[in-house]
């Protein structure tokens, strides 16, 4: 069962501070995330929207998504307790307004490679479900459907904090062609 991880860290916005931040992830971030066990992959992006369509109501954001994908839980629960994470943590705290939470979600499918390798990934969450729930997948592929074969789509459902969430994301060559479906 594999394990995507998304995490949406929320940075203090003084611009000297987002400078040296930018500067200092993608070294700290290589040296963290290279040749951990469990860990298949590594992806880091820009948030450009970010709404709770619920509540028609724009959210809070850092502009910076990150998304790990895990081989199994027990990987991800031992890197999260290691001295290296600890390590990279403390070169992030001067940047961060709190700590991290991570989301963490299983599905069937091996990763969601296929979606964060695009260009712009759509990612979307509905909490308060039930972990398995049919009729919430059942609409999330008869969107994907709808979307048609050449939209790269993944989804999965919570575990551990974010259990009975469902979250899907789905992967785009163009903001353009995201409007027009």
């Amino acid at each position: 069962m594999a394990i995507t991880e998304l995490i949406f860290p929320k940075l203090k916005l003084d611009q000297a501070l987002l400078k040296t931040f930018t500067e200092t992830l993608p070294a700290a971030a290589k040296e963290t995330f290279s040749g951990i066990p469990g860990l298949t992959s590594y992806y880091r992006g820009k948030v450009i929207e970010a709404q709770n369509v619920s509540q028609a109501t724009d959210l809070e954001h850092s502009g910076l998504v990150m998304v790990l994908e895990w081989d199994k839980i027990s990987s991800f629960n031992a890197f999260w307790a290691s001295e290296r994470f600890a390590a990279f943590r403390s070169v992030m705290k001067p940047f961060m307004l709190s700590p991290v939470s991570p989301e963490l979600y299983y599905s069937e499918i091996p990763d969601s490679g296929s979606t964060t390798a695009c260009k712009y990934t759509q990612y979307i969450k509905v909490d308060g479900g039930e972990s398995g729930n049919k009729s919430v997948e059942s609409s999330w592929k008869k969107l994907t459907q709808e979307m048609g074969i050449d939209t790269k789509s993944f989804h999965a459902w919570g575990v551990q904090e974010s259990d009975g969430a469902f979250m899907g994301m789905n992967g785009w060559g163009s903001l353009e062609l995201k409007e027009i479906l």
